[in-house]
């Protein structure tokens, strides 16, 4: 498997950050406050076919819907940049009216629309490179929560006007975050931060603004995201080798109660815990560790019920899982390793021992870094490390499986697969695309040429460094997002004429927002111009830029 340098990150890594993180930190003090936090709405599940990462609260990557039964795509969405720079690793979600989210490395978060993947809405987070791993949750008022690697934790929903997404409210952890969130049924959001803790952040309350409810330090990088079962306990992993399942207290300042603990007997490369724990309906809890061996837990106590070692038995040792499992209806489990091979397994009961036999396999040929997604009818959605999205069917006969269908990107698949409930299959790529497949369905994005994500420089009396701006246009009209190197951001609203066109700039601070105007120059694939700013306190100043893609 191909082991992205950005995925470990441990305490030696966050020292070189700490001085930039303790700027963001006081940006993100003075720049966010709640848009409203009277009458906070229930953080209950959006009633979506796929509204957080994995589909639900206990991950189990099954979708109730049938996907596409071809390779024939509906639309493709770039941000214009690939890999570090632009490459996508959250796994889209769906909101309740089909909006498609996730994050890129670029540090912007998209909402697109489902039928053809114009830009709905953006968000400009903190950092521009390898910059959310979080995969979004959203919720039954459409609003939309994930972490990123400015060490924020969003709420955002989408603008009244305009393009910029509207921060409910943001909290900032103080350390990167590599996990997707969740909620407890108190409406507790948990994410685990790079700090080696998972947090229990309680969200705005009247005038309160969110808090931290609860933290539990682990001994590891997190890379897992947590489960949550019908009664509130929260099922966690860590590359210390360890599966927790805690009890949050009720009452902020407590102490979590750890109701079991289990141990792979490793850490790290060894036997850390990468993939996601996903428990299903009788209870039993299933993870992998990066030793190569599948475990089969029961939930309530942590006690092993099984094992299933064929990627270790395969001669796959380290970092050998990175693939959370997907868990059909008759509790066959699915997930693939580090040799390349989807493994479809079920627990087999014998006089002495249970264990787990194959029922069937299907080699991708490269190792796998994505998760299956299950669909109604039996097929499998994932990707493997080269780039190649695979559909499979369980096979007519024999052990071993051959594709539906295959796709290549252009970049490795870290992104796993969501499905809509009229089919359509959604993925990403780390070159820098979002595909829609489907199987009748075309779509043809309706935005002007102007739209898309533009990268760039920016000079000023201050200043210069990098620029990016997330840009729509609808006739003359254009709207757009903003982010210059550093951490500062906002909208802008325009414009666009023969050649040319004008723009106000507003930055996202209400503590000391300013204002801005300029004009552009616009010249096939590259857009040139000159701004004037001017801050509360009335200092101007003035700068040029130039973004192309």
């Amino acid at each position: 498997m191909i082991r992205p340098p950005w995925r470990v990150v441990g305490r030696t890594a966050l020292g070189a950050l700490s001085v930039f993180l303790l700027g963001m930190l006081l940006y993100l003090g003075e720049g966010f406050r709640p848009a409203t936090v009277a009458g906070q709405a229930s953080q209950a599940l959006a009633k979506s076919p796929w509204p957080k990462y994995r589909g639900d609260k206990t991950l189990t990557g099954r979708s109730t819907h049938t996907g596409p039964a071809s390779n024939r795509l509906r639309w493709t969405f770039s941000t214009g940049r690939r890999d570090k720079e632009g490459g996508i690793e959250t796994d889209p979600v769906i909101g309740p009216d089909g909006t498609v989210y996730f994050g890129a490395n670029n540090g912007i978060f998209y909402a697109l629309d489902p039928d053809n993947g114009d830009i709905r809405w953006a968000f400009p987070t903190g950092f521009d490179i390898f910059a959310i791993y979080s995969s979004p949750y959203v919720d039954s008022n459409g609003i939309v929560y994930f972490g990123a690697k400015d060490g924020t934790v969003y709420a955002l929903r989408a603008p009244p006007r305009g393009i910029m997404g509207e921060v409910v409210w943001s909290f900032n952890i103080g350390t990167t975050i590599q996990t997707s969130p969740t909620f407890t049924p108190d409406g507790t959001l948990v994410i685990g931060a790079d700090d080696w803790a998972y947090y229990g952040i309680t969200p705005p309350q009247g005038t309160a603004g969110p808090k931290v409810k609860w933290r539990f330090q682990t001994q590891g990088t997190l890379i897992t995201s947590p489960a949550v079962d019908a009664d509130g306990t929260v099922y966690v992993a860590s590359m210390d080798g360890k599966v927790y399942a805690l009890e949050p207290p009720k009452d902020a300042g407590q102490p979590v109660k750890v109701r079991w603990t289990f141990s792979s007997g490793a850490r790290d490369a060894e036997g850390g815990f990468e993939n996601a724990p996903a428990i299903d309906d009788k209870g039993t809890l299933y993870i992998a560790g990066n030793n190569g061996i599948l475990y089969a837990l029961d939930s309530k106590t942590g006690e092993e019920k099984w094992t299933f070692d064929a990627v270790a038995r395969a001669g796959y040792r380290t970092f050998a899982i990175f693939s959370s499992a997907a868990i059909g209806s008759e509790q066959t489990i699915y997930f693939g390793g580090k040799n390349g091979v989807l493994y479809a397994i079920r627990e087999s009961r014998g006089f002495f021992s249970t264990g787990a036999k194959i029922l069937w396999r299907y080699n991708l040929g490269p190792g796998i870094q994505t998760s299956p997604l299950l669909a109604v009818d039996g097929t499998i959605y994932l990707g493997d490390e080269k780039g190649t999205f695979h559909a499979v069917r369980p096979p007519e006969s024999g052990e071993w499986s051959t594709p539906l269908w295959k796709f290549a990107t252009k970049g490795i698949l870290i992104s796993s697969a969501a499905l809509a409930a009229d089919g359509t299959l959604y993925t990403a790529s780390m070159d820098g695309n979002a595909y829609a497949f489907h199987d009748t369905k075309k779509g043809k994005p309706s935005q002007g040429p102007l739209s898309g994500t533009w990268y760039g420089t920016y000079s000023d009396s201050g200043s210069m460094g990098r620029i990016t701006l997330v840009l729509v246009q609808r006739g003359e009209e254009i709207q757009g997002v903003w982010r210059v190197e550093g951490g500062s951001r906002g909208s802008l609203e325009g414009k666009a004429e023969a050649g040319g066109g004008s723009f106000a700039l507003r930055p996202l601070s209400e503590k000391c927002p300013g204002s801005g105007e300029g004009t552009i120059r616009i010249d096939g694939t590259k857009l040139s111009g000159e701004y004037r700013g001017q801050d509360c306190r009335g200092k101007i100043d003035d700068g040029k830029f130039e973004v192309q893609r």
